[in-house]
C-alpha cells in the first residue's frame, strides 16, 4: 500500500481561493497570520484530493470528527499544520494519519508525555526527542479517528507508523491500517 505525503510550505504556496466555509472559520481566528495559514492548508488539501479524484469535494466528518469524502469514500486523508508548515496524507482504501510538530522550548514535556504517551513508553530524553514520539502518537490517533483522549484506548486492528523527514526545526509521522506502507513524499507546488 501506498501513501503518499505532501508537504506544504504555507508562507509561500500558491493556493486556490478559499471556500466560504473556509472563510468563516479562518474569520475566528485572532491572529490574521494564523487564519492565513489555516486558509492555505485547507486550500492545499483540496487542491491536493483533487489529484485522486474528480468526485466533487464535500467533507463531511465521521463520528469522533474525522473527515472524509462522501462522493470518494475509497480517499483515506488527513491534515496537519505547524506554524509554516503543514502536511497532507493520501492513500486509497486506507485510513491515514498525519501529524506535525515545530521544535520549541516546552520545559513541561515530561509531564505531557506521563499523561498522554501510552503507559509502556519509554520518557522522552530530550524536547525534541519529546516531538518525535508526540507526532507518532498523535498520527495514529488520527489515522484510528480516535483523537487525544483515544489514547488510552486499545487499538483494533493493526496499525504502522512512520517518522518523516519534514524539515530543519520541524518532526513528522504519519500512520495508516496495516502492518506496513510505502511512503512517498512530494512538495506541494513542484510541479506547478
Amino acid at each position: 500500500m501506498l501513501v503518499d505525503v505532501w508537504r506544504v510550505h504555507l508562507d509561500r504556496a500558491s493556493v486556490p481561493p478559499p471556500t466560504p466555509g473556509e472563510s468563516a472559520r479562518a474569520a475566528r481566528f485572532r491572529s490574521p497570520e494564523l487564519a492565513d495559514r489555516y486558509l492555505k492548508a485547507h486550500a492545499a488539501l483540496r487542491a491536493t484530493l483533487a489529484r485522486y479524484t474528480t468526485a466533487r469535494l464535500d467533507f463531511a466528518l465521521r463520528e469522533r470528527g474525522k473527515p472524509y469524502l462522501p462522493f470518494a469514500p475509497e480517499i483515506g486523508f488527513n491534515l496537519s499544520h505547524s506554524h509554516e508548515m503543514a502536511l497532507i496524507a493520501v492513500a486509497r482504501g486506507v485510513e491515514v494519519g498525519v501529524d506535525i510538530e515545530k521544535l520549541r522550548p516546552i520545559p513541561q514535556y515530561a509531564a505531557i508525555a506521563e499523561r498522554f504517551f501510552p503507559p509502556d513508553a519509554e520518557p522522552p530524553t530530550d524536547e525534541a526527542d519529546f516531538f518525535r514520539r508526540w507526532t507518532r502518537i498523535e498520527a495514529l490517533l488520527k489515522a484510528r479517528g480516535v483523537g487525544l483522549y483515544g489514547g488510552s484506548q486499545d487499538a483494533s486492528g493493526e496499525w504502522s507508523t512512520q517518522e518523516i523527514a519534514v524539515g530543519e526545526g520541524f518532526a513528522g509521522a504519519v500512520a495508516a491500517a496495516g502492518s506496513a506502507f510505502e511512503l512517498a513524499m512530494h512538495n506541494y507546488g513542484d510541479d506547478e
